[in-house]
């Protein structure tokens, strides 16, 4: 099966710095099963449309990276730009059949809201220098972790790994074992910087729900005292988990900070 591919819709002109409130995220170009010797052909996306690129930011702010068992292997995947679709391609060749899991990270950065609703790409200082006819109203850090779960495994247990991110989504039902039904549940755990995060808002969409409406999702919830949530998968094809959190920024001359987090797997 091959995933829904649909035009970008026309972009809104805007002040640099648009793509903060973007998802970022990795999904395969091609939604089917993956053996070892397989190239695997993946995109990466800014974006607020399931399955549609938006916006390309700057390369060096994104990165893929390759995970089995929880750590590591190679470095990160080189990008290429797709001007057509918006977004960046990269791919993979599985070297066994061990699960893998793809990272997409839009990495750190901030950026300044100013008072007349326009953004900007930099911090308090940066901004206020080179837009100092503008009044800066709030100033974000701001980064995007993502995962896709590429082949699972029924008999495997990596997948509830994680990958130490500031904020991240543990799948707690194995990707593989997820399928469509009436009474079929999934449930996952919300970490921030390894601890449960309870209260957190989630999001839960598929391929094909209500695709011309942007940051729309099929379903929302709310983490419990662990950090745990379920969503009903009345769907195959690709889904994705989505949450984020914001909080008083760590960062010296900075109001807040804002961190999202995604799950992407498929379900047969």
């Amino acid at each position: 099966m091959k995933k829904t591919l649909f035009f970008a819709p026309a972009l809104c002109a805007m002040i640099v710095g648009a793509a903060a409130a973007h998802e970022f995220y990795v999904m395969p170009d091609e939604v089917k099963d993956y053996k070892k010797g397989d190239t695997v052909k993946i995109d990466a996306l800014s974006t607020h449309y399931f399955t549609v690129g938006e916006e390309l930011e700057p390369v060096e702010v994104n990165e893929v990276l390759v995970y089995k068992s929880g750590k590591q292997v190679n470095g990160e995947l080189p990008l290429t730009e797709n001007r057509d679709r918006l977004l960046y391609e990269t791919s993979y060749t599985l070297t066994d059949d061990a699960p893998v899991v793809i990272a997409g990270n839009r990495k750190g950065g901030f950026y300044c809201r100013f008072t007349d609703g326009g953004y900007a790409d930099g911090t308090k200082a940066e901004v206020s220098a080179a837009v100092p006819d503008k009044t800066i109203s709030l100033t974000r850090y701001f980064a995007k972790y993502s995962k896709l779960y590429l082949n699972p495994k029924a008999d495997d247990t990596s997948y509830s790994i994680p990958l130490g991110y500031d904020l991240e989504i543990i799948p707690l039902t194995n990707p593989a074992k997820i399928k469509k039904g009436a009474f079929s549940t999934a449930k996952f755990k919300v970490l921030y910087k390894g601890q449960a995060l309870s209260g957190a808002e989630v999001d839960a969409t598929y391929d094909y729900y209500n695709y011309k409406t942007p940051d729309t999702y099929a379903q929302k919830a709310k983490t419990d005292a662990k950090g745990e949530v379920s969503f009903k998968i009345d769907h195959d094809g690709l889904w994705i988990i989505r949450t984020s959190d914001t909080r008083r920024s760590s960062y010296p001359d900075t109001d807040e900070d804002n961190i999202a987090a995604i799950v992407v797997f498929n379900v047969k």
